[in-house]
């Protein structure tokens, strides 16, 4: 096991996670985010993307290890507040995903 450090969401985290697991299985699995999903396994279809360190990134091929000490974003910590960011109101209007994230209060 190796022992990381992630900020996600703005939420300092640390973790002791398997060598070969991606990000995508740890914010998932282990922080209980399912706003990312897997769609292709192969970074093609953009269904597991979050922000790290202010870019895209395809979770489902970069290894946990490799975020140690990076910052995350994903859809669930896009809302300021109450107040949906304009990406999930849009996975609302077109019901992309409606369970991708989980509303404000």
């Amino acid at each position: 096991m190796e022992q990381i450090k992630l900020t996600v969401n703005g939420k300092d985290y640390e973790l002791q996670v398997r060598p070969w697991a991606t990000l995508l299985e740890v914010i998932r699995e282990d922080l209980g985010l399912t706003g990312a999903k897997e769609g292709c396994g192969e970074g093609e279809c953009g269904a597991c993307t979050v922000i790290m360190d202010g870019k895209a990134v395809n979770s489902c091929i970069v290894l946990a290890v490799e975020a140690n000490g990076r910052q995350i974003t994903t859809i669930e910590g896009l809302a300021e507040g109450d107040k949906l960011h304009p990406v999930q109101e849009a996975f609302l209007r077109k019901a992309a995903c409606s369970a991708a994230f989980a509303l404000p209060g």
